[in-house]
C-alpha cells in the first residue's frame, strides 16, 4: 500500500493486486482525512475488502437486480406460460418487501414469516404458496451461483399444509369419471343448445379420456402427428386467447411429455373424422379457411382454445349437480385422469401408464392408481361376501 497527499489536504491510499480471473494487475484506492497510523490501518482494511469483493461487486446486489439478471436465462429454459407465471410471482413477492433489498441480507426467518402471513392470514392456497417458494428458491440458487449470497435461504423455509388442504389433497385421487358419468357428461354436451361446436367439444374431452392427453396437447395436434394408429405428442397449444389465429404452440410440459402413443379404434375414428371435416371446410370455404394443419379447429382452421370448452363444461357441471346426477367439480383434467383410472382397472403397470400420459413423477399417477386398486379390492371383498351368503 502507498499513500498520496491531495491538494485538498486529504490522503489517498492505493493498493495493487492481481485479478484472479484475468491475472492482470489492477489498483484500488480509498481517500481519508488523515495519515495517522490509525488511518493507515483503516485504509488497509478498506483496501483489502475492496480487493476481496473484486471489480464486479455482487455483495450489494439487490433483489430486483438479481431478478433482472436471472430472467433472460430462465426464459430460455421454460415454456412461455411458465415464464409468465415466473413474472407473476415476482410481482407478488415484491409486495412483501422492497425490491431494493440487498440479496445477501434476506434471511430464512424473514422469508418464512412472509410466506406464513401470506398463507395463514391472507388465505392463499397451498399450491400457490408452494409455487412462490419454488420461485424464490430458483432465484436464490442462481444468486448463490453468481456470488450474490453465500447460501440459499429458502432451503430452511418449511411449508405445512392446513388440515383442510390435507383433506382436499386426499380427495384428489378421486378426480376421474366412472363410465356412466363420462357418458352422461359427453351426451349432455352433445345435446347442449346454442353451442355450434359442441360435438367437437365433446369429442376432444372423449379423446382425452381415451389417450390421457392434456387439453393443450390435444388442441395442438396437427395432421402430420397422425400416422395410422400412432400419434406423436410434442407440442402444447399456447393459450394466448387473442392470438389463437396465429396458431402459436409451446413445448410440452416436460421432456417426459414428448411421446408417441398407440390409438384405440375410437380415438382413430375421432381424429380421422376431424381430418376429413377440416379438408371439407377448406374446400367449401377456401377464402376463409386458414390452413395451419390443426386437427381440433373451427370451420376457419383456427385452433380452438380451452376457453369455450371450459365454458360449456361449467354449464354442464352446474346442470348435472342441480339435477343430483353428478356431484364433482369437473374440469378438463378429469378426462385425462379418467384414462389413468381405466388403465389402472385393466392392471396396466404404473411405469407403462406414466409413459403413456407423459408423467415425469409417479405421484399423481400413483394417487389415482392406488385409489382405483383400493376400490377394486373392496369390490372383490363385496363379491366374495355376496358369494358366501349363497352357501
Amino acid at each position: 500500500m502507498w499513500m498520496e497527499e491531495l491538494p485538498s489536504g486529504k490522503f489517498t491510499y492505493r493498493e495493487r493486486y492481481k485479478d484472479p480471473y484475468t491475472e492482470k494487475y489492477k489498483k484500488v484506492s480509498v481517500t481519508l482525512n488523515s495519515k495517522s497510523n490509525q488511518a493507515k490501518n483503516k485504509a488497509q482494511r478498506m483496501l483489502n475488502e475492496k480487493i476481496k469483493k473484486g471489480p464486479n461487486d455482487k455483495n450489494k446486489l439487490t433483489f430486483e437486480q438479481l431478478y433482472e439478471k436471472y430472467k433472460p436465462i430462465y426464459k430460455q429454459n421454460v415454456r412461455d406460460s411458465t415464464f409468465r407465471h415466473f413474472e407473476s410471482c415476482y410481482r407478488v413477492v415484491t409486495k412483501w418487501f422492497d425490491e431494493k433489498s440487498i440479496v445477501r441480507n434476506i434471511t430464512s426467518e424473514y422469508l418464512q414469516n412472509c410466506l406464513d402471513k401470506f398463507y395463514y392470514e391472507q388465505g392463499y392456497s397451498y399450491p400457490y404458496l408452494y409455487s412462490l417458494r419454488a420461485f424464490l428458491s430458483n432465484l436464490f440458487s442462481y444468486g448463490k451461483r453468481i456470488g450474490a449470497c453465500d447460501f440459499n435461504p429458502v432451503n430452511d423455509v418449511k411449508l405445512a399444509k392446513k388440515e383442510v388442504e390435507r383433506e382436499q389433497e386426499e380427495k384428489k385421487a378421486n378426480k376421474y369419471l366412472e363410465d356412466d358419468e363420462l357418458t352422461l357428461i359427453l351426451n349432455t354436451i352433445r345435446n347442449w343448445p346454442k353451442a355450434p361446436r359442441k360435438y367437437r367439444y365433446a369429442e376432444i374431452l372423449e379423446l382425452m379420456s381415451l389417450t390421457g392427453m392434456r387439453f393443450g396437447e390435444a388442441a395442438a395436434l396437427k395432421e402430420e402427428d397422425l400416422d395410422g394408429n400412432l400419434l406423436k405428442i410434442d407440442e402444447s397449444l399456447y393459450y394466448n386467447y387473442g392470438n389463437l389465429k396465429n396458431g402459436d404452440t409451446n413445448r410440452t410440459k416436460n421432456v417426459y411429455s414428448n411421446r408417441t402413443i398407440s390409438l384405440s379404434k375410437r380415438s382413430m375414428k375421432i381424429l380421422y373424422k376431424w381430418k376429413t371435416e377440416n379438408h371439407n371446410y377448406k374446400t367449401l370455404y377456401p377464402d376463409n379457411y386458414k390452413d395451419m394443419g390443426f386437427l381440433f379447429c373451427d370451420i376457419s382452421g383456427i385452433p380452438i382454445g380451452i376457453g369455450p370448452v371450459n365454458g360449456i363444461l361449467r354449464k354442464v357441471r352446474s346442470k348435472l349437480k342441480k339435477e343430483g346426477k353428478i356431484d364433482k367439480d369437473i374440469t378438463t383434467h378429469y378426462f385425462r385422469h379418467t384414462h389413468i383410472s381405466k388403465l389402472a382397472e385393466l392392471g396396466i403397470p404404473l411405469k407403462t401408464i406414466m409413459d403413456r400420459v407423459g408423467h415425469s413423477s409417479p405421484n399423481t399417477t400413483l394417487q389415482i392408481y392406488t385409489h382405483v386398486t383400493k376400490k377394486m379390492d373392496q369390490q372383490l371383498i363385496d363379491k366374495l361376501n355376496k358369494d358366501e351368503k349363497k352357501e
